[in-house]
C-alpha cells in the first residue's frame, strides 16, 4: 500500500532511504535547507522542499502519512528546542502521523559494558544529550513512532578508516566498535514501515573486534598507512546489541564490519 513519507532532512543516509522507498512504490517527499542540493536530489524523490529548521511554517505538515526525521544534531546550536518546537507544529495539524527517528548509540554513553533497547541513557556529549531530548519529545508527543538508534554509518565514500590512516596517537584502541553499514540502516527502516511496531530499535553489526585490529587491517588491505595508536590508554567503551530488530524478524546483511564495502 503506497504511503506518503516525507524525509526531513534529506542528505548521506535519506538520499539512500528515499531511493528504497520509491522502489517499494511509496510517494515521498524530501526536505533540504540548501538550494545548491536541488538538481541532485530532484531525482531522488517525488517532491523537494526547501526546508530549515528556524521556519515558522512547513507547507507540507498534513500531507503525509510517515515523518522520517533524520537532521542529525549539529545541524544548530538550539537543535533540542527547533525539534521539538517542530514536532509541535507537526501535531497540531498532522495528530494521527507516524514519525521515525534516525537517533544514534551516543545516547548510551561510553562505559564498558553491553548495551541493549532497554539500558539507560548515559548521554557524555553535547549531541547525545541533544538527542536525547528529541526522543523524549518524539515518545510525548505521538501516539505512532519509533525510534532507531544507529552505531557508526559507513557506506559510499564514508569510511572512519580514511580519517585515522597515516595518524599517530589515537585512542581507545582496545574499545570495541559498533559500526552500521548504511544499507543495512535503510533496510531495517524499509523493513520497519512494512512491519511497523511502535518501539526503540538499536542499528549496529553484531560483531564488534576491537579498534585497533580493525582499521590496521581495513587499512592495510587498501594499501593505507599504518593507524598509531595510543598504547597508554586502556580504555574500552560499550558493546550495542539489537535484540528489538531481530525480534521483528529483520536479517542484517552484514554481521560482520570485516564485509562492508566502501570506496576509497
Amino acid at each position: 500500500m503506497m504511503k506518503r513519507i516525507c524525509i526531513v532532512g534529506i542528505g548521506w543516509l535519506g538520499e539512500e532511504l528515499a531511493i528504497a522507498l520509491k522502489k517499494q512504490g511509496h510517494y515521498v517527499i524530501g526536505t533540504t535547507s540548501s538550494s545548491a542540493k536541488i538538481d541532485a536530489l530532484n531525482t531522488k524523490v517525488d517532491e523537494l522542499l526547501i526546508f530549515n529548521l528556524t521556519d515558522n511554517s512547513f507547507n507540507a505538515l498534513s500531507f503525509f502519512d510517515i515523518l522520517i526525521y533524520t537532521i542529525p544534531p549539529f545541524s544548530s546550536d538550539r537543535y533540542g528546542q527547533l525539534s521539538c518546537s517542530f514536532f509541535e507544529k507537526v501535531l497540531k495539524i498532522n495528530p494521527n502521523a507516524t514519525v521515525i527517528y534516525t537517533s544514534s548509540t551516543s545516547v548510551y554513553g561510553n562505559n564498558a559494558s553491553e548495551v541493549n533497547e532497554h539500558s539507560l541513557l548515559e548521554p557524555s556529549s553535547s549531541s547525545a544529550n541533544k538527542i536525547v531530548e528529541v526522543e523524549k519529545c518524539i515518545q510525548q508527543y505521538f501516539k505512532n513512532w519509533a525510534i532507531c538508534r544507529l552505531g557508526g554509518l559507513v557506506g559510499g565514500m564514508r569510511h572512519p578508516v580514511k580519517f585515522l590512516a597515516g595518524r599517530s596517537g589515537v585512542s581507545k584502541p582496545l574499545a570495541p566498535i559498533n559500526l552500521l553499514h548504511r544499507e543495512d540502516a535503510v533496510g531495517a527502516i524499509v523493513y520497519l514501515l512494512k512491519n511497523f511496531k511502535l518501539g526503540i530499535y538499536n542499528l549496529c553489526c553484531e560483531n564488534h573486534p576491537l579498534k585497533n585490529v580493525f582499521y590496521n587491517y581495513v587499512a592495510e588491505q587498501n594499501s593505507m598507512q599504518t593507524i598509531g595508536f595510543d598504547k597508554n590508554d586502556n580504555s574500552k567503551d560499550k558493546i550495542v546489541t539489537c535484540n528489538a530488530i531481530k525480534k521483528r524478524g529483520f536479517e542484517f546483511k552484514y554481521t560482520s564490519p570485516y564485509d562492508f564495502p566502501f570506496e576509497l
